[in-house]
């Protein structure tokens, strides 16, 4: 029999042509499913990231507001294996030494619903679910007495059920928070249709203070430093860090602390802060110098200044302009003047007396409506005994003065002159001069500024604030005697996602 070569020819290459074909399209089937399983699986693995920010969210909110509702109270230390508490949620407050509080969610209960699907794994955004669990355990107690804790969250989120893994080995050795088959982290087999991805982040929290003076600057917008500017602290109650109750450079302190609820604009220039910086927003430009921990979010209440009201039982003075001299009442029956503005001018001393001599018990308030400025050489002197108040609804200008500066404050603690800003949005005030100024200035809305050679020494909070000038601000830690009963808001000190691969001797 004679074969017609032709058609054998065209026979083979159809065979090859339909073999080309074939392998192309399993390469093309093999490629598509790696890309829609891995799509799947990092799908999972960022929403496990959700999980576990969740976790952290729920420690900071029982930790702020004191309600642990569902947490368990354990003896021991966390690890990373998950806790198995019995019995019912027992947590009433934040743990103590020796402690931790533990809470989790159920895997068959999801805590988000992706794609608006629940049901089992395998839905088109990789998962219906996202779980996890949550430790809290008291971490160290810092040189202030105060308690910082620890919160290690672990998310999860149902993965791929398709075990198929990338074909780049070294992609599958990153995803060491993919356990398709084996997980690695608790060296245990994953149970047929129970893939999961899983992440950790440890975070370490701090507490802020609610107490008035607790930190030299305390703002709701930005601040800005320039010059030869600084921030320190000392305590005028310490012979050890303070001399005579004086700051002495020798014994700096590191407790000169900044917060600003909106950080935005903040710039430091690369100034020095011997203290802590917190905030809420972005982290202020140039804040390399800053010497203490640098942390978010910044949540203090800053509490609203208003006029005190007076009806009766005060002497109105009216408009004044020029020198007087005001004696200073008890602290049961304060003297109180009332005036429409209090002008200091060149030259013009304004002295507030004690009568009770030898004594701390002198006590006067000064409420103004308007401004309250002083000029040129003029100045205001608070006598040694006496404890002063300033109620101000307007601009407070204090600059200039004698060699001693605009405001003389003989008692040589801050804590005996405050200077209360009542005014609305937009209002200043400036603070300026070449003597030292010892004062506590408590005006939220105002944009206070800070200048000049002299020291500014005791603490200030305001709307913003700008300090520039060589002579430093110097925190008072004595203004803050409130012990740590005060403290109770917490913010963020370090956070830091927790890739450990124990498997392989790869701990943190």
């Amino acid at each position: 029999m004679k074969i017609n070569s032709e058609k054998g020819s065209v026979l083979i290459m159809a065979l090859l042509v339909m073999t080309v074909l074939a392998i192309i399209c399993a390469t093309s089937l093999t490629i598509t499913s790696q890309n829609q399983s891995s799509s799947m699986q990092t799908a999972s693995w960022h929403q496990s990231l959700a999980g576990a920010e969740i976790g952290v969210d729920r420690a900071i909110r029982a930790l702020n507001t004191g309600s642990w509702t569902g947490w368990y109270n354990v003896s021991g230390t966390p690890s990373s294996t998950q806790p198995t508490p019995s019995g019912s949620p027992n947590a009433n407050a934040a743990p103590i030494s020796g402690q931790y509080n533990y809470f989790a969610t159920s895997s068959g209960a999801p805590t988000l619903t992706m794609g608006g699907v629940s049901g089992t794994t395998g839905a088109p955004e990789g998962n219906t679910k996202v779980w996890g669990w949550v430790t809290v355990d008291p971490a160290l107690v810092d040189s202030k007495g105060r308690q910082y804790y620890r919160i290690r969250s672990i998310g999860l989120a149902g993965a791929d059920n398709l075990h198929g893994v990338s074909m780049n080995k070294l992609d599958n050795d990153l995803r060491n928070g993919i356990a398709l088959r084996y997980n690695r982290k608790t060296n245990t087999a994953v149970a047929a249709g129970q893939a999961q991805a899983s992440r950790t982040i440890e975070v370490i929290v701090k507490p802020n203070s609610n107490a008035l003076w607790t930190r030299a600057v305390t703002l709701n917008g930005q601040i800005d430093m320039s010059g030869s500017s600084y921030i320190d602290s000392f305590d005028s109650s310490n012979p050890f860090k303070s001399t005579n109750g004086l700051y002495d450079s020798s014994k700096r302190q590191s407790n000169g602390d900044v917060g600003t609820l909106a950080s935005t604009g903040s710039d430091l220039k690369s100034m020095y802060v011997y203290g802590s910086l917190t905030y809420s927003g972005p982290i202020p430009s140039n804040a390399g110098n800053v010497q203490g921990q640098k942390s978010t979010p910044f949540n203090a209440q800053i509490t609203p200044v208003t006029s005190p009201g007076w009806t009766s039982g005060y002497t109105d003075k009216g408009t004044f302009s020029g020198s007087d001299t005001i004696p200073a009442g008890t602290k049961a029956s304060p003297a109180k003047y009332k005036y429409t503005s209090l002008t200091v001018p060149g030259g013009g001393v304004y002295t507030l007396s004690a009568p009770n001599t030898g004594t701390d018990n002198n006590y006067v308030e000064i409420w103004i409506t308007g401004k309250l400025t002083t000029s040129g050489s003029g100045y205001i002197v608070v006598s040694s005994g006496v404890n002063a108040i300033f109620h101000v609804g307007d601009d407070i200008t204090v600059s200039g003065g004698s060699t001693l500066g605009p405001l003389v404050n003989q008692n040589g603690r801050a804590a005996s002159v405050t200077i209360n800003g009542y005014g609305g949005a937009g209002s200043k005030a400036t603070i300026s001069g070449s003597g030292a100024i010892l004062a506590v200035v408590n005006a939220p809305n105002y944009a206070v500024t800070i200048s000049g050679s002299g020291s500014f020494h005791g603490a200030v909070i305001g709307n913003t604030m700008s300090l520039s000038g060589s002579g430093g601000f110097h925190f008072d830690e004595s203004l803050n005697n409130s012990g740590n009963s005060a403290y109770g808001n917490y913010s963020f000190a370090s956070w830091f996602e927790d890739n450990s691969d124990p498997i392989r001797g790869v701990t943190y």
